[in-house]
């Protein structure tokens, strides 16, 4: 079977490489698309694969996300038409540009989907999907609600983070290419997703309230933050208000040894937390809202701390980095935890077999 991949987010280049290379191993072939946005392309770079780009991030506006998408299914749908085979199956994390095209011209859907919170996205495919993939720790209810009926829902007893953390061992050549060392005190922050559509309501588009953190954090440890913003804005504000304080990579790098080397992750979002508390890293996001899993998370053990205020992630922050905690014996605890834990690999193996 040939299996088209279509990466928007960071998150999904290792995602997908991971699913990738066991379902290669079964003969299938893969092929990658992906927007032009964030750290998206430069990761499929550092990971060795060969991606398309078409189209691009919308920005912070409902009109640009509209021009941008459309756009987009414009170039997806000429690029998959033209090919000299058309792909037997699609999957995605839930993209509803990819999810369209595919749609109309006759591919099954397999959709990646843990945000029920991102209720426009989940509405423009979950109906278009052949099936969903989503760990049990969210309910059946949030997904029907959404659009799906019974027979597309296929749970898994895990997080997607262990499709590509299983078998990770630490590199710390990715700290020499960051003119850090291994005994440099040092910790990774991301900005929450401000352009995102599921955020507009919150009014800060393009912004960040991670430099309240930040220098909160600065006050009280003699160390430096490895930044990866999200947008432009974000980082020209991150740049001017800490200079050599912090590193800005400019492109992707390899952010799970960064994270296993640092001595905390703070985030606004959810997949940097999730990946650095499972390689036994203490991790705050601080996303306001409830989010089942990085709820499910935590109540494993595993060190992900969920603050949906900022007064509370800085009073956290503080209380991790000035109390760290025997970090061999909470590595060796959460690797026996994501011993546990299901991949997404293995309900999309089943649906392919």
């Amino acid at each position: 079977m040939i299996i088209w991949f279509d990466a928007v987010t960071s998150k999904e280049p290792l995602l997908f490489d991971a699913i990738a290379k066991e379902l290669e191993k079964d003969g299938h072939e893969a092929i990658f698309t992906c927007r032009d946005y964030d750290y998206v392309v430069s990761l499929f770079d550092l990971l060795n694969r060969e991606v398309n780009v078409l189209g691009h991030h919308g920005g912070g506006t409902l009109y640009g996300k509209l021009k941008a998408g459309n756009e987009r299914i414009n170039l997806l749908a000429d690029f998959i038409y033209k090919l000299e085979k058309k792909p037997d199956f699609h999957i995605s994390f839930a993209c509803p540009e990819s999810t369209r095209v595919a749609f109309g011209l006759g591919i099954p859907v397999t959709i990646i989907n843990d945000s029920p919170h991102a209720k426009a996205v989940g509405k423009l495919t979950i109906p278009l999907s052949k099936y969903l993939v989503y760990s049990s720790c969210i309910s059946e209810r949030v997904w029907i609600e959404l659009g799906a009926v019974k027979e597309q829902l296929v749970p898994y007893n895990g997080i997607d983070e262990v499709a590509w953390l299983k078998d990770f061992n630490p590199n710390s050549e990715v700290l020499e290419t960051l003119n850090l060392s291994p005994n440099d005190c040092f910790i990774v922050a991301r900005p929450e997703e401000s352009s995102a559509a599921y955020m507009l309501e919150d009014g800060n588009i393009g912004g960040t309230k991670l430099d309240f953190i930040l220098d909160a954090i600065f006050e009280k440890y003699d160390g430096k933050a490895v930044v990866f913003p999200r947008y432009e804005e974000q980082k020209h504000k991150m740049i001017e208000r800490y200079g050599e304080k912090i590193i800005v990579p400019p492109r992707a790098v390899d952010t799970l040894s960064l994270c296993y080397y640092s001595d905390l992750c703070v985030t606004g979002g959810a997949t940097m937390a999730r990946e650095a508390a499972a390689l036994g890293t203490p991790s705050i996001s601080y996303y306001p809202r409830h989010l089942d899993v990085l709820s499910y998370i935590s109540s494993l053990g595993i060190p992900l701390y969920n603050e949906y205020s900022i007064n509370d992630a800085i009073e956290r922050s503080l209380e991790l980095i000035n109390h760290q905690a025997d970090r061999i014996k909470l590595r060796n605890k959460t690797k026996e935890i994501l011993k546990t834990l299901e991949s997404p690999l293995i309900p999309i193996a089943k649906i392919l077999a």
